[in-house]
């Protein structure tokens, strides 16, 4: 069965990155997709495995502890390092959050958008029950809505990605979560076998705040980054935040926050939630990576603030 969903959102957010000029192809082709939506209401997996293919990443079904997982994977060069990235939560509720949606998969999927824009190997692992065209028996709605961050979720991605990790050999791992994927990121790098450091990108990594100040029902059944011990000081970290976000503002994660080194949390005057994170990730990869080959780098106690943006 085909799900569409066509919504006023979809063109917001395209419409609104149009209006910032943004120039790389990735962005481009996101855009393309999301007006193909509109005008002929292509479903949200369609639309994902059309940007992974236009930018060389091969579908992949894994299989977790509970769920499957779809992803779109590129393996290029040496396997000492894959790049491993988690989605945010989609579109979990519509009609303005009145309704369960039945299908999760991002209209726009964002950190799909930066898996193409990422040299290196990488993974995009897909959260359960999203990108399926039929849902399996073990998918319920609880899944991508109060439970979207529970230990069965966490630990079925954790046990996909380690999966794919044993299979093609990579030695070490560098978790990149977006939104609600950096929830689920925080959350699996403490156990992830391999794992050097996490990218976590406008994350959502005080779930309780963030319903609190939404006024959303909270997220029974969900772990909560906040609320559990700090990572260890010995594994890198990288958050990325915008300074114009009104989905994840400062606010919603001052007590995951206050744990986290200053020099640690880069901060982006010009970035919200969606912009301008795919057109500037080469560059903030780079730089993540430039500390990832230099270690001491990260022990320097000095706040780190973003170059020029």
């Amino acid at each position: 069965m085909l799900i569409c969903n066509c919504q006023e959102k979809v063109f917001y957010r395209s419409s609104r990155w149009v209006a910032r000029g943004v120039e790389l192809v990735v962005y481009a082709t996101m855009v393309f997709v999301v007006l193909a939506t509109i005008t002929g209401c292509v479903a949200p997996a369609q639309r994902a495995r059309q940007l992974a293919q236009q930018h060389g990443l091969a579908p992949v079904l894994l299989q977790g502890k509970r769920f499957q997982h779809h992803g779109f994977a590129a393996i290029r060069g040496e396997r000492d390092l894959l790049v491993l990235f988690i989605e945010g939560d989609g579109s979990p509720w519509i009609a303005g959050g009145r309704r369960i949606a039945a299908d999760p998969t991002p209209r726009v999927p964002l950190a799909l958008g930066l898996a193409a824009a990422t040299e290196g190997s990488v993974l995009y692992l897909g959260r359960p029950c999203y990108m399926e065209r039929v849902m399996p028996p073990e998918c319920s709605q609880d899944s991508w809505t109060a439970q979207r961050y529970s230990e069965g979720v966490v630990a079925s991605m954790s046990a996909a990605a380690s999966a794919f990790v044993t299979a093609h050999h990579f030695e070490h791992v560098l978790l990149v979560g977006y939104s609600g994927g950096g929830t689920i990121a925080a959350l699996m790098a403490r156990d992830l076998p391999g794992v050097i450091g996490l990218v976590s990108v406008a994350g959502n990594l005080d779930p309780d705040k963030w319903s609190q100040l939404h006024g959303y029902l909270p997220l029974e059944g969900s772990r909560n980054p906040a609320l559990e011990p700090p990572l260890p000081a010995s594994l890198p970290q990288w958050y990325l935040v915008g300074q114009r976000d009104t989905n994840v503002p400062a606010t919603a994660t001052t007590r995951y926050m206050v744990r986290v080194a200053p020099g640690r949390v880069w901060s982006y005057p010009r970035f919200d939630h969606a912009c301008c994170w795919v057109a500037e990730w080469p560059a903030i990869f780079a730089r993540v990576m430039a500390e990832v080959r230099s270690p001491t780098v990260l022990t320097a106690p000095a706040a780190s603030k973003a170059p020029n943006n």
